[in-house]
């Protein structure tokens, strides 16, 4: 499909598309004059930003490259795709000791690398040997991410921020355009949050979830809140530190998001298909 797109073959339909398959035949009319223009809402490359090993190379590698620290803006983060005969296992059990012994620190999060999404396949260890374990228990891509011990809560339940940006095939054909969308909104948990327990509630702000959970819905509507929710908060449990949102955390996300725009350039579309455009969410 992408090639019939990048190739701008006409006659073409579109007759089946599901998630895994997507079937297309060949379709008789008489030409068009002038042809009808061709939109599409994906980019054939979109893995870089949306799988989570993909992100993680895309962004250290752009970080690298300008000579930043990638972990001042991303969780320490190691991807594992030989179980614990990976270099990277070995490189991340040293790290593991050095945290544990410096911080005391043990918390860690091992993910699908690959396609996973809505919180599934995510478990959180504080044991070096379990951890080990569930590498090895597939044969697959996994990363594995320093766990935030000491968030800031809400209302002493853990949250992450959902935001939004349009990407689009430049006009020209030449480059991106990314537009922010300014209405990010929290995600919380349904309970208090605490370190004596590795319940995905209490760690976990995915949407799907948590609405598996009795208490979904019960301290704010659908478990979110708007960014001026978070602000009147904010004003009301932490006035002497006078944080405001829109003028000290949302640039600080739009930078971060302009970041991995630019970090995934070509990549996003590496046949230069015209007319792309694709929507992406950032936590």
């Amino acid at each position: 499909f992408l090639g019939a797109m990048a190739a701008e073959k006409s006659g073409l339909r579109v007759v089946s598309n599901e998630e895994a398959k997507l079937q297309m035949k060949q379709v008789k009319k008489a030409p068009r004059d002038p042809p009808p223009v061709r939109v599409h809402n994906h980019f054939e490359g979109g893995s870089v930003l949306t799988s989570k090993a993909g992100l993680r190379k895309t962004m250290v590698d752009f970080y690298l490259k300008h000579g930043y620290d990638p972990f001042g803006a991303l969780p320490l983060t190691f991807v594992i795709r030989d179980g614990t005969g990976d270099e990277q296992f070995a490189e991340w059990r040293r790290s593991y000791d050095a945290i544990e012994a410096a911080t005391g620190q043990r918390m860690w999060l091992v993910k699908p690398g690959d396609k996973a999404n809505r919180g599934n396949g995510i478990r959180i260890y504080d044991n070096a040997e379990e951890l080990a374990e569930r590498v090895d228990s597939k044969s697959r891509c996994w990363v594995v991410q320093k766990y935030m011990e000491a968030p800031f809560l809400v209302h002493r339940r853990k949250f992450d921020i959902r935001a939004y940006c349009l990407v689009m095939q430049n006009p020209t054909g030449e480059g991106l355009q990314a537009f922010f969308y300014r209405e990010a909104y929290l995600r919380t948990t349904s309970a208090e949050y605490s370190l004596k327990t590795k319940d995905r509630m209490v760690h976990l702000n995915n949407d799907a979830v948590q609405k598996k959970g009795g208490d979904y819905g019960k301290f704010e509507p659908a478990n979110k809140l708007s960014l001026m929710d978070f602000q009147r908060y904010l004003d009301e449990h932490s006035c002497r530190e006078q944080l405001s949102v829109q003028e000290v955390l949302v640039p600080q996300i739009r930078g971060l998001m302009a970041d991995a725009i630019r970090a995934a350039g070509a990549a996003l579309n590496p046949q230069g298909i015209p007319n792309c455009f694709e929507g992406f969410g950032f936590d």
